[in-house]
């Protein structure tokens, strides 16, 4: 039964970048795969009848889906925020679920592996709307999938990045193969898409090949060089320039106080909305409903495009506190897992809040299955199985069996 859920828990993962394919009833087919593996992890875990003790990484969590929860008796909009506290609750079992039965580091391997697969499904969908010239409209000439954001495609492939060099880096055959393709076709989609926000998030996702190569042979080194001068040429020969022009834009908007595509309107609307609720928040999902008195033009109909601001203005100053501390202990798991783990982690983490801080990645289900996957690290070993599992748990009843009684 717990091979079982493994194999259900990778196939939702494998779903989890591209869980925006909708299904009947259930909404969506990651939706609908997540439901099945808890479905599973609850009846195994009743079979066996014992748990993992939880860590700090699901406690946070789980503290701030109470307070998610909570904010359904002062929100500014019931329905959103239903929706959000269903989302969720759905979000954070999925990290109970991740840390319940991933025990070994090569189980973490085998979800990095269907998140690398998972993250082919934008990407190749991307690089056949270019291939078609279906552009996101006639005025912009930038490049997503079919049924996504530009920005939520551009920003799932950077997070990508480091996943697919550490598989690259570790694994061998058709695995090493598929990090390879998607480490050189991920930037192409990235400039494609031409998200800014993203893009500088992709600097820092390419931090991972500097601080693993020092470790690595001549031959990584010269793999590297390869990838780089690849990568390039296919960037410069691909890439439209107006796509170059957008993303070079950059620091003009930053220096001459730009828009931001905006978003600058949008989070001083959020500003304005936030001492109205400091403690307390407008309820989860109800960023529209704040802001719409200093807002007044369709753009209004968003989110924050940035995570802390999202979080200030819908959870308030405790909901941040308490998202702030699940990063905070994710950070210190990830501090103290071994070197080539603390590398992977450290910039996959660095490189998801630096994307947050032009978008609001904080409901995607990605999001949190990096933090199911962070919270599965601490106790990890390299060579139990489940037969080790096993014996242990039968070792432990046989103890308690010949333990005296107590009066």
């Amino acid at each position: 039964m717990r091979k079982l859920t493994r194999y259900l828990l990778w196939a939702f993962v494998f779903t989890a970048p591209w869980d925006n394919f909708a299904l009947p009833i259930v909404g969506s087919v990651s939706r609908a795969a997540g439901l099945v593996v808890l479905g599973a992890a609850v009846l195994t875990k009743v079979i066996e009848g014992r748990f993992r003790k939880p860590d700090a990484v699901l406690g946070f969590a789980i503290a701030f889906g109470v307070w998610v929860a909570l904010s359904l008796l002062w929100t500014l909009s019931y329905e959103n925020t239903l929706v959000a506290v269903i989302t969720y609750a759905q979000l954070i079992a999925s990290v109970w679920v991740i840390r319940e039965f991933i025990r070994t580091r090569e189980q973490v391997q085998q979800l990095l592996i269907a998140l690398c697969l998972g993250l082919f499904v934008p990407l190749i969908g991307l690089l056949n709307n270019f291939r078609l010239g279906i552009q996101i409209n006639p005025s912009e000439k930038r490049f997503t999938s079919l049924g996504f954001n530009a920005d939520a495609v551009g920003f799932l492939l950077v997070v990508g990045l480091p996943i697919a060099w550490h598989l690259l880096m570790h694994r061998r055959g058709i695995v090493r193969l598929v990090g390879l393709i998607y480490f050189v076709a991920a930037p192409v989609g990235l400039l494609l898409s031409a998200t800014r926000g993203a893009f500088v998030a992709g600097i820092a996702a390419l931090a991972i090949v500097p601080l693993t190569l020092p470790r690595l042979s001549l031959r990584s080194y010269a793999l590297a060089g390869v990838l780089l001068i690849g990568g390039s040429l296919s960037a410069a020969i691909l890439v439209p320039q107006y796509n170059w022009d957008r993303i070079l834009s950059i620091t003009t908007e930053l220096a001459e106080g730009g828009s931001m595509s905006g978003r600058s309107a949008i989070w001083k609307a959020g500003l304005q909305a936030f001492p109205q609720r400091p403690l307390l928040g407008a309820g989860a999902g109800a960023y529209v409903e704040a802001v719409d008195p200093y807002l007044h033009y369709s753009r209004s109909r968003t989110n924050a495009h940035n995570l802390s601001l999202g979080l200030l203005v819908e959870e308030g100053i405790i909901g941040l506190a308490l998202f702030a501390a699940l990063l905070g202990a994710c950070a210190w798991t990830i501090f103290h897992s071994p070197p080539p783990h603390r590398a992977l982690w450290g910039v996959l983490i660095l490189t998801w809040f630096i994307g947050g801080l032009s978008g609001s990645p904080e409901n995607m289900k990605f999001t949190w299955v990096l933090f199911g996957l962070v919270s599965a690290q601490s106790g990890l070993t390299s060579t139990v199985t489940d037969d080790t599992l096993r014996q242990k748990r039968a070792l432990y009843r046989t103890r308690e069996s010949l333990r005296p009684a107590t009066i």
